[in-house]
């Protein structure tokens, strides 16, 4: 069951980085590009999903932890823009807590 927890974890990760690449292309190539500060915008942001889905596959939680909450946080501060991003950041927070819980019990259980 660990094991599964922290499958799940990752492809939750994985999923959030792959929405936000898919968000971006559209905007670029079907809606023309972004804003004045959107593009910063969006690069801050997958720069932070990157992180956590990063410390996710590597097991470094606390620096998964740290993308997460950046992302989130980054995505607040947007206001109605970012409410997309916000829904993604706490998908990713989500996936995080999953993952530290699926290895917390796997070891325990070896232990």
């Amino acid at each position: 069951m660990a094991n599964t927890r922290v499958a799940l974890a990752k492809g939750f990760s994985v999923a959030v980085v792959v929405l936000l690449v898919a968000i971006g292309a559209y905007v670029l190539v079907v809606l023309g590009g972004f804003s004045q500060n959107g593009l910063l915008y969006y690069l801050v942001t997958l720069s932070f999903a990157l992180t956590g889905t990063r410390g996710i596959w590597a097991g470094r939680y606390k620096i998964a932890a740290i993308g997460a909450v950046g992302m989130l946080i980054f995505a607040a501060i947007q206001g109605a823009q970012g409410a997309v991003a916000v829904g993604l950041a706490i998908l990713l927070l989500v996936a995080l807590v999953v993952g530290y819980s699926g290895r917390t019990r796997e070891q325990l259980s070896e232990g």
